[in-house]
């Protein structure tokens, strides 16, 4: 079966900047950001936090993106409250695919939104020979280490001939280092650089905008423990495969005030 491609996940900017970039990458990251609620919070108080976070990958012109093999999200005085919420898995989704949100528990759901993306040859970048592919992601709570990550088709050409239940779900890592909380997200190759499981077909983010609320399922799910100076520093790192081979990573970096 078909696998839906999708590029992703999750980040938007308010109030934030962008990083400038060489002229020798091939995709550039600016317009990605975060935009978070304005709320400081601490270990004794946590304040509840939602966040809406914007990712675009910006090509030469007429040319589809590079496709992206990981983004890592890193942010200071957070922490992600995963016990008070449902848990969902991989394997639940899989015994659902064709279900938008997995068969997974009322609650388990911590954001979402829609992408915009392309699919082409590996060879050739040209927008003019892109397919494209527009789904929707949602973001499960996986437990204190883990987030899921499973995209859908609201209708058909969506995403060409393919629906909701042609990817499978994968995961994104969670971890805690200096104050920030660490979400690393490893893009799997039938989502970026062999869509479908076909060999030398890639996809390329275009944008996406997941939305978390500050509650899932009337419980907080992200919440503030910490603030510096008025505020809430980010980076967003991107790694993206090459058209001509090798890789090449990039950050953004931004904050919001708190």
């Amino acid at each position: 079966m078909r696998r839906l491609v999708i590029i992703g996940t999750a980040i938007a900017c308010l109030g934030a900047s962008a990083v400038a970039y060489a002229a020798t990458h091939f995709n550039n990251y600016q317009g990605s950001g975060l935009v978070i609620t304005k709320a400081a919070g601490s270990k004794a108080k946590p304040t509840a936090l939602a966040m809406v976070e914007t990712l675009k990958a910006n090509a030469p012109a007429g040319d589809r993106a590079a496709p992206l093999t990981d983004i890592k999200l890193t942010i200071y005085g957070v922490k992600l409250d995963a016990g008070k919420l449902p848990v969902c898995s991989d394997a639940k989704i899989e015994s659902n695919k064709t279900n938008p949100d997995g068969g997974c528990p009322k609650g388990s759901v911590i954001g979402g939104g829609p992408v915009h993306s392309e699919l082409g040859s590996g060879t050739n970048p040209s927008s003019a020979v892109g397919t494209p592919c527009n789904p929707y992601l949602n973001v499960f709570n996986a437990g204190p280490k883990r987030q899921v990550f499973y995209f859908y088709t609201k209708a058909a050409g969506d995403c060409g001939t393919l629906t909701t239940g042609a990817t499978a779900p994968y995961d994104g890592h969670i971890s805690y280092a200096g104050g920030n909380v660490v979400v690393n997200v490893p893009l799997p190759p039938d989502i970026s650089n062999k869509v479908a499981n076909l060999p030398n077909y890639y996809g390329s983010l275009i944008t996406e905008t997941l939305t978390y609320p500050k509650k899932a399922g009337g419980k907080v799910y992200m919440a503030g423990i910490g603030c510096k100076a008025g505020k809430r520093a980010w980076t967003i790192t991107f790694t993206n495969q090459n058209y001509g081979g090798g890789s090449d990573t990039q950050t953004v970096k931004g904050a919001s005030k708190c």
